[in-house]
């Protein structure tokens, strides 16, 4: 009788979740009280624990849409702002949970991740940090320069290239130890003018290498250092921000494969007008002249005036 006892109240705790034969007339649920009824079981562990799963996924939720309408409301993010006010707070709420699940607060989140091609991307120095937050590895930068002038006549030293050694966390020591190969040598990753010249890219519809992009014009050793980073975290960190890549690397490949028009780029990616360049005039139309509503005295003068023409010529007996 007991288990005759158990197995009515788990039919009657599982029939109070079975839709009704008409519409309902309430949102039902399966409920921690009616779970209680149940035999104490794995499976009823693993039904509570999806509740409360499911009940901290909705307080998320709402507590995400409130932030994603704040912030697409406040007129402050470039790539939210020029969506619709459904597609804004969508991607926005796309980019907190994104995070989340990357570990990321609300802040980091909406600032620097984005979608490139489709694909989530993340801002350099988040991709750095979590490298050392997560994977336990940091990174020794090493530049090489060379004598140059610039365009005024004056010495500088140009950066050519960059050279990072990833030294990875050791819990036994608690230090950074450097990460070998096979054959025991410290590994390292380089990225320099070479390479930048050897890259092929699209810009302004014809093919270009990749050292003459505006950035790498302007920041080369800030190029050449983020391009070590992404690919330490290619190489030897795959699992940190495991789906994610570096934005500015993820810009450079959607650019060199499918020709990115600059305009499409984001607003703090688009290159500055050289001096000699005339950037591209918006066309605005004129306004409209606002139709002005004819006065009393306008409209009685335009009467008479029409009185005083004459008519046409009317034969005997029209009209009568």
């Amino acid at each position: 009788m007991p288990e005759q006892d158990q197995q009515n109240a788990a039919e009657t705790a599982v029939a109070t979740t079975q839709a009704p034969a008409g519409p309902p007339a309430r949102d039902i649920r399966i409920t921690v009280d009616q779970l209680a009824q149940l035999p104490e079981s794995e499976e009823k562990k693993r039904w509570i624990s999806s509740l409360m799963q499911a009940e901290v996924a909705r307080q998320y939720y709402a507590q995400d849409r409130q932030y994603a309408m704040d912030a697409y409301n406040s007129g402050q993010y470039d790539d939210l702002k020029k969506l619709s006010p459904q597609q804004g707070v969508a991607l926005a709420i796309t980019k907190l949970q994104t995070g989340r699940n990357w570990g990321f607060n609300q802040a980091d989140s909406l600032r620097s991740i984005y979608f490139v091609g489709g694909r989530p991307a993340v801002e350099n120095d988040l991709v750095a940090s979590k490298l050392e937050e997560v994977g336990g590895i940091r990174l020794d930068p090493e530049f090489d320069y060379e004598d140059a002038v610039d365009e005024k006549g004056r010495p500088w030293k140009k950066c050519v290239s960059c050279t990072c050694w990833p030294k990875r966390w050791n819990p036994g020591t608690r230090t950074y130890v450097a990460i070998t190969d096979r054959h025991g040598d410290a590994v390292s990753v380089s990225f320099g003018q070479s390479d930048a010249d050897h890259a092929q890219i699209w810009e302004g519809g014809k093919q270009i290498p990749l050292s003459q992009k505006w950035n790498f014009k302007s920041w080369a050793k800030d190029m050449y250092y983020w391009k070590c980073v992404a690919r330490v975290k290619k190489f030897y960190a795959p699992g940190v921000l495991r789906g994610a890549t570096i934005r500015e690397e993820a810009l450079l490949e959607t650019v060199a494969t499918e020709g990115m028009p600059a305009e499409l780029l984001p607003p703090d990616m688009q290159p500055n007008h050289p001096a000699g360049d005339q950037p591209l005039q918006a066309t605005v139309e004129p306004p409209e002249t606002p139709t002005r509503r004819p006065s009393v005295r306008e409209r009685v003068l335009e009467q008479e005036s029409f009185l005083d023409k004459p008519g046409p010529a009317r034969e005997p007996g029209d009209g009568e």
